[in-house]
C-alpha cells in the first residue's frame, strides 16, 4: 500500500514537472468557483509565483460579491499579461458576463485565454468581440490535481511554445448517415455553459462552423433537452459538423437518436472533455474533418 502510494506521488510529481509553466507569462484568472489555499500554492510553484485568490465551492458564488469578482477578472482583462488562463471551472461566470459585456476590450491587447466548462461563455464572448485566441484546454487546477492524462498537458504546453501547427482528434466516429468530408472554423465547449449564452449579446455564433460539445455526468434525458433547444434555437441549421466529446457516462443512444433528426454530419470523439483526455482546440482554426472507412479524422490548424 504505501509502495503504491510513494508511486502514484512520483508520477504526479514528475507529470508537474515535465509541464512547468514557469517560461510563460501567465495572468491568472478566477471568475468561477474557489479552491483551497493548498491548491493555490501548488499552482504558485507550477506558474512561478505566489498566487492567492477565492475559496470555496461553485455554491459559494450564488453569494458572491459580484461588483468585487468583476473588477478583479476586468484588471487581467486589461492587463499586460499574454496569456489569461482560468484557474478552474464550477460556477460563477454567468453572474458577471453581463458587466463583462458592456465594458470595452478594444483598445486592450489581445490575449491567448484558455479554459473550458464554465469559462465557455468568456471565451466565446472574448473570441467573437474582440478575436482574442480562445483555447478549450485544461485548467490550472488541472495542473495542479495532475488528473488529466500526460498527453493532454503536453498538448496545451507544446501548442503555446508554437511547436505544434496542426491539432488532430483521429478518433471520430460517425453517428449519423450524413457524413461526408467537411471544412470550417472551430467553436463550441461545454454544452450546460453554450445554453447559458443564448439570447445573449455573448451567445455562440455557429453560422458556418464545426462544433464541439462536451459535458460531464449529465443525465440522458437532460442532455436530449438541451440538444433540442440548440435546435430549436436554430444553432445548427448553418452549422458545418457536430463533433459531441465526452459526457462523462455512456450517452451513445441518446446522441445516435439525436444524430438521426439531424440534416449536418455528426460525429462522436473522446479526445475532449471533463474526463482524462481534454486534448486542446482553438477557437476559430481552420478545421478539416476527413472520412474514410476507418473513421474519420479532425485535423486544425490554430493560428
Amino acid at each position: 500500500m504505501l509502495l503504491r502510494i510513494f508511486l502514484s506521488l512520483l508520477i504526479f510529481s514528475s507529470s508537474l514537472f515535465s509541464c512547468s509553466l514557469k517560461d510563460f507569462d501567465i495572468e491568472v484568472i478566477s471568475p468561477s468557483s474557489g479552491v483551497s489555499q493548498t491548491l493555490w500554492n501548488k499552482i504558485s510553484r507550477i506558474i512561478g509565483k505566489d498566487l492567492t485568490g477565492p475559496m470555496g465551492t461553485s455554491e459559494d458564488q450564488v453569494f458572491v460579491d459580484e461588483i468585487a469578482k468583476f473588477q478583479k477578472l476586468d484588471k487581467s482583462l486589461k492587463s499586460d499579461h499574454r496569456i489569461i488562463w482560468a484557474l478552474r471551472g464550477g460556477y460563477g461566470i454567468d453572474k458577471i458576463m453581463c458587466r463583462v459585456s458592456s465594458s470595452d476590450y478594444s483598445k486592450t491587447r489581445k490575449k491567448i485565454i484558455i479554459g473550458y466548462s464554465d469559462l465557455t461563455p468568456l471565451m466565446l464572448h472574448l473570441y467573437q468581440k474582440y478575436g482574442w485566441i480562445a483555447i478549450n484546454a485544461p485548467m490550472l487546477r488541472d495542473f495542479a490535481f495532475g488528473d488529466k492524462s500526460e498527453k493532454t498537458y503536453q498538448t496545451i504546453v507544446d501548442l503555446l511554445k508554437g511547436k505544434i501547427k496542426n491539432l488532430k482528434f483521429s478518433d471520430l466516429k460517425a453517428l449519423n448517415n450524413k457524413v461526408r468530408n467537411v471544412s470550417g472554423k472551430i467553436i463550441g465547449g461545454n454544452l450546460n455553459c453554450i445554453i447559458s449564452t443564448i439570447g445573449t449579446p455573448w451567445q455562440i455564433e455557429t453560422k458556418g462552423k464545426i462544433i464541439l460539445i462536451e459535458d460531464t455526468q449529465i443525465a440522458g434525458y437532460h442532455l436530449d433537452r438541451l440538444l433540442t433547444h440548440m435546435k430549436n434555437a436554430g444553432l445548427f441549421d448553418q452549422a458545418i459538423a457536430i463533433v459531441f466529446g465526452d459526457f462523462g457516462k455512456d450517452v451513445s443512444k441518446i446522441l445516435r437518436r439525436f444524430a438521426s433528426k439531424i440534416e449536418i454530419p455528426v460525429f462522436k470523439s473522446n479526445s475532449f472533455g471533463h474526463e482524462k483526455a481534454n486534448l486542446p482546440f482553438v477557437y476559430g482554426a481552420d478545421s478539416s474533418i476527413t472520412f474514410s472507412n476507418n473513421g474519420a479524422v479532425l485535423e486544425m490548424k490554430p493560428k
